[in-house]
């Protein structure tokens, strides 16, 4: 012990700074080390978690533009349903994963976006139930003309091939008069089925005219309907994109929108009556 510490005794003052400059040198940069390792994995923490909200959100913003894009499908099929040309499988194409875009959506927004969404999709399916039922009407009305129209024209084509027929037997002189009896109860026939379809035909196409315009109506009043019903569901889609900024001018255009289109419909029926 006496010979350890005599060595150390014989150490000179210089040795010794040098000693603990480097000792304090060595401690400097373990506690830089240590610093930088600590910064490193804070800085990493957050680059992840950066990484994923910015993932979280790229997703959301998938969702929600799907829905955004799905309800605007949707909303475009009802004036489209007054063209009665428009098939059930163009409006299938139309609605093609709706429900499933909304049900996507009901996995990642919040509980009030949610009820917002739910809510307007309850309103969009009754107003279309509602609608599709008055269209079948519609067509339905549509369909007996056509079928009243075909039995006219079949009549006619008959009337027309029996008095071919008459002209054929007086060109050669045939004087069978049972024959030419037969024929003109025929066309007589033919002639009673042109006058009572076409009496129908007109009483139809007065219904289906009247039943027409009413279902245009009913198609603008409900369209303007849902464009008004819209806002709470956009607003808080809005909100899941992070665009908070007050809505009141998109709520204003919008309603500005839906009474300018009302009174341009409006006037147009107007001008239909007189």
């Amino acid at each position: 012990m006496e010979s350890i510490i005599e060595l150390f005794s014989k150490v000179s003052d210089v040795i010794w700074s040098a000693i603990i400059a480097s000792c304090i040198t060595i401690f400097g940069v373990y506690l830089t080390n240590k610093y930088h390792e600590r910064r490193q994995t804070t800085l990493l923490a957050h680059e992840k978690q950066k990484y994923q909200s910015e993932q979280k959100f790229t997703l959301k913003k998938e969702v929600f533009l799907d829905v955004a894009r799905s309800f605007a499908n949707v909303l475009e099929i009802i004036p489209n349903l007054m063209n009665l040309e428009f098939t059930q499988k163009d409006i299938e194409m139309k609605m093609a994963d709706h429900g499933g875009i909304v049900a996507k959506s009901c996995l990642v927004a919040k509980e009030s976006s949610v009820a917002a969404i739910l809510s307007y999709s309850t309103e969009t399916t009754e107003v279309f139930i509602k609608l599709m039922k008055e269209r079948e009407v519609v067509l339905g009305h549509q369909k007996t003309i056509e079928i009243y129209q075909s039995t006219i024209n079949s009549a006619e084509n008959e009337k027309d091939r029996i008095i071919s027929r008459i002209k054929e037997l007086n060109h050669q002189s045939h004087n069978n008069q049972s024959t030419l009896d037969n024929l003109n109860k025929k066309y007589d026939k033919q002639e009673s089925i042109v006058e009572d379809n076409t009496k129908n035909l007109e009483k139809q196409e007065s219904t289906f005219g009247s039943s027409y315009l009413l279902f245009i109506k009913e198609c603008i009043d409900d369209y303007g309907k849902l464009l008004l019903l819209l806002p709470p569901m956009a607003i808080a889609l809005r909100g899941e994109l992070g665009n908070n900024q007050d809505s009141k001018v998109f709520i204003e255009a919008l309603n500005n929108n839906v009474q300018r289109m009302k009174v341009v419909l409006d006037s147009l029926f107007e001008s239909d009556k007189t």
